[in-house]
């Protein structure tokens, strides 16, 4: 019976540049522009003072449009593309981490309440503007309003965000904020004064979601899990993966247990051939464990062949040593090219006593090739330096005597012919 299969989240990139101009964000904007730009008249009007007189308005509004900063962060660092619409529901949803989050705005509202200067006013807010977002990052990370209150923690964070193009974007959306900021709060710009307001929190909405950006991107470093991602996305491709290629091994071995095993490999060919061998390795892996190593054999034949062609020996020798103990100390490969590579490229003991049984029906499986001598001459030097049988290299090197006239001129027969003609004469 087949799995169920599994379920796939298509990640697209997270979108930054269009997202102040979405319909729910320029419904949250003018309705913030118009309440902070009536509090911000209020203050050119009554001055200071004016704060206190509308001070549940400004409280409020604060907590709402900061509260919302909060959520297009979170749920920007976990892979969202849309964001939820400000709601009282979306607070009272979110109300575990956004009570966390109002007592760090009521912070940084305090810091401006504490001084009258307006120099250092506006210190205090070009502070909270770079401070703030990290602070926030800070607790989504950690959900701990301690942490976010420590400048150390700020440190550390940056720390582990990469200095890519994408962090190099944030700051520089963070500081056209900034002067927006700058610009809106602290110039008169009388009938353009809702205007500028509007561009600024349209562009406070960009800057906290290409914060999101730069977290969720850096979400491994880190060390908090998303959603969705390019990450999640290929963990459930493979998951998808290996799960078809299971129900698809599970199909073979019912046929082969079933005495079909031409069945078995004609499915597995067209398989393989369909997706350009792009699985045979996950394949051959599944049915190598099998009991009856019939259909690993088979496949193993044409497997060895495209590793050589990539020159992936090491894999190569791993399939070619199952194969061979599989079939019991023997096996033959399709081609005497194949051969002859593994031939050459033969380093250890083990790999050298596979090629010697190889090579024993060499001339068998490839009549007539050009190269059998050399080969074979090969197979002898192994026998006797590598696998110290002499005997069996004798009638190897006897063989090309008889056999192969043209071998008698190369040095490495001379030699080996010697050796051997003399440890004859010894017994």
């Amino acid at each position: 019976m087949a799995t169920k299969p599994v379920w796939i989240d298509k990640f697209e990139d997270l979108e930054i540049a269009s997202f102040p101009f979405r319909a729910g964000n320029i419904a949250t904007t003018i309705f913030f522009c118009l309440i902070f730009s009536y509090l911000l008249g209020i203050l050119r009007v009554i001055g200071p003072a004016g704060f206190f007189y509308s001070i549940l308005l400004t409280y409020f509004s604060f907590m709402f449009f900061f509260g919302y900063l909060f959520v297009i962060v979170d749920y920007t660092s976990r892979g969202y593309q849309e964001i939820p619409k400000l709601s009282a529901n979306l607070f009272i949803a979110e109300r575990s981490r956004l009570f966390k989050e109002l007592i760090l705005i009521s912070f940084f509202l305090a810091l401006f309440f504490l001084v009258d200067d307006t120099y250092w006013r506006f210190i205090v807010v070009l502070t909270s503007f770079l401070s703030f977002p990290i602070a926030t990052s800070v607790i989504i990370m950690e959900e701990s309003l301690i942490s976010a209150l420590n400048p150390l923690k700020w440190i550390r964070m940056i720390m582990d965000i990469n200095a890519d193009a994408m962090f190099m974007q944030y700051l520089a959306i963070q500081m056209s904020t900034l002067l927006l900021g700058y610009v809106a709060l602290f110039i008169d710009l009388g009938l353009f004064n809702l205007i500028s307001m509007a561009v600024f929190l349209m562009a406070a909405l960009t800057v906290f979601r290409s914060l999101g950006v730069v977290l969720h991107s850096n979400s491994e470093t880190l060390g908090f899990p998303v959603r969705f991602g390019k990450q999640v996305e290929e963990k459930q491709s493979q998951l998808a993966k290996e799960r078809e290629l299971s129900d698809f091994s599970t199909q073979l071995y019912k046929l082969g247990n079933a005495g079909e095993l031409n069945k078995a490999w004609e499915l597995l060919e067209k398989r393989l051939g369909d997706d350009n061998f792009a699985t045979e390795a996950d394949m051959f892996a599944h049915i190598r464990d099998w009991d009856n190593p019939r259909l690993a054999l088979k496949a193993g034949q044409g497997f060895i062949e495209r590793l050589i062609a990539i020159q992936d020996f090491r894999t190569t020798w791993n399939v070619l040593e199952f194969c061979y103990t599989a079939n019991g100390n023997d096996y033959k490969l399709l081609s005497a090219e194949a051969v002859i590579k593994l031939l050459t490229n033969a380093e250890t003991r083990t790999q050298k006593s596979i090629m010697v049984s190889i090579l024993r029906h060499f001339e068998e499986d490839f009549p007539n090739h050009p190269q059998t001598a050399e080969t074979l001459l090969t197979a002898a030097r192994f026998t006797a330096h590598d696998l110290d049988d002499f005997d069996s290299a004798r009638k190897i090197v006897t063989h090309l005597h008889a056999t192969y006239p043209s071998i008698h001129s190369n040095k490495t027969y001379e030699a080996l012919s010697s050796i051997l003609i003399d440890e004859t004469g010894k017994n």
